[in-house]
């Protein structure tokens, strides 16, 4: 009886560091991220780029980690050390981030290409990287702990968010700075988003399993992708989050090219228009982890889903960049909701046993629509042009939206 108490006391300990670190590494990542990627469009523009580069640019990652994911997750499935080669995984995509300034010294034709091609070529790294700390997240926190631990994670990532943006404006927002001297205050963020990223690589390793449940084997892959099919609840949800992330990944090229190429947004209002979402963010995560606690994921998702339905729309209406400020408090209390209860609706339908490749398969998924959309995008905006592209982003993203609420009944 004593040594069951003890036991449960060293592990009520280990969640607790668990929480601690897993919060403090989301903040460090977010820096890094915000830093080395945020105004990746705004610099890429910098650079000489144009809208096809733009699409590119969102695409590319998404094919990139279509081919690296599951053998990368298989790779750390079989290892003897799980955190450690996750943890490798996350050192190599840092390193990457120093190329951004060795770009720069490239033949200035090249330089819009090249940055596209490494950025893409880094997310083989990334999406191995995150998607596993996605799957880890389960082995660290007990299932009733979980939408806590992701709901504070991303509540607090979000405030370092706004603080990075902040941060960012000030600095690169000048608008009588020459382009050369911006470029080069880019290339200063790049090298401490590289410092920072080392560091959270180091509260990732204070990272300890907690369940006993996990069962460290050898995953045979044919037999887990057999069982991960026959598995109804899981099968329905990858089906509805994978025709939401194509109607939700269609926007973002536009989102960026409507802020700056056709409201004109420097750095400086980029900071303004993302601080307004963060803050909104910020405040909206606990109000979304109580609705996931008392009503449940699946009316969750389907409720931050379908105001997402309503962004792109909205933004049909902001012909200047104060309105598009204010259109972010919609926007970022959806956008919160929506990142929740999905990584959260993931974790429910993945059985423990071999969690790692059904999160795996649902990443890989989800990069098949990033590889496509942002492509399919840019054919619509050409075709159609970017008002109208916007509401029929919207009206798939409604269309998609409503697939969870017919979850939610095929499920019951």
């Amino acid at each position: 009886m004593i040594n069951r108490l003890q036991a449960a006391f060293k592990k009520n300990i280990i969640i607790d560091n668990n929480l601690k670190f897993y919060i403090l590494n989301g903040i460090l990542f977010t820096f890094m991220a915000t830093f080395s990627r945020s105004y990746g469009v705004k610099f890429l523009y910098r650079l000489g780029g144009n809208e096809f580069h733009v699409s590119l640019f969102n695409a590319l990652p998404g094919f990139v980690a279509l081919f690296s994911t599951i053998p990368g997750l298989l790779w750390i499935n079989h290892s003897n050390n799980k955190r450690r080669t996750i943890g490798n995984f996350f050192i190599w995509s840092r390193f990457i981030i120093l190329s951004f300034v060795i770009i720069t010294f490239l033949p200035a034709d090249t330089q819009p290409m090249a940055f596209v091609l490494v950025y893409g070529l880094m997310n083989f790294p990334d999406s191995i990287s995150v998607t596993a700390l996605q799957s880890y997240s389960g082995d660290i926190f007990r299932p009733k702990h979980r939408t806590k631990a992701i709901s504070l994670r991303n509540k607090f990532s979000t405030l370092a968010q706004l603080i990075a943006f902040l941060i960012l404006g000030q600095i690169l927002g000048n608008k009588y700075l020459d382009n050369s001297i911006v470029i080069f205050r880019y290339k200063i963020f790049f090298i401490i988003a590289f410092l920072i990223g080392i560091v959270e690589i180091f509260t990732f390793y204070k990272l300890r399993e907690v369940n006993s449940t996990v069962v460290k084997t050898n995953i045979n892959l044919k037999e887990t992708l057999r069982k991960a099919i026959a598995n109804k609840n899981y099968i329905i949800f990858l089906l509805c989050s994978s025709a939401f992330h194509f109607s939700w990944q269609m926007g973002w090229p536009l989102f960026n090219i409507y802020q700056i190429d056709v409201l004109g947004a420097d750095e400086k209002w980029l900071m303004v228009i993302n601080i307004a979402s963060s803050l909104v963010m910020f405040f909206s995560y606990n109000y979304w982890s109580k609705l996931i606690t008392k009503r449940g994921n699946n009316f969750a998702i389907f409720i931050a889903t379908i105001g997402m339905a309503l962004t792109p729309m909205l933004f049909t209406l902001c012909y200047n960049l104060t309105l598009m400020t204010l259109m972010q408090i919609v926007s970022g209390f959806f956008t919160a909701g929506t990142t929740t209860a999905i990584l959260t609706s993931l974790l429910e339908a993945s059985p423990d046993e071999d969690r790692i490749i059904y999160v795996g398969i649902h990443a890989t998924c989800t990069n098949i629509t990033l590889s496509i959309s942002p492509l399919v995008s840019n054919l619509v905006l050409n075709n159609v042009g970017i008002i109208n592209a916007l509401i029929i982003t919207g009206l798939l993203r409604f269309i998609a939206s409503t697939t969870f609420i017919l979850r939610r009944k095929m499920v019951r």
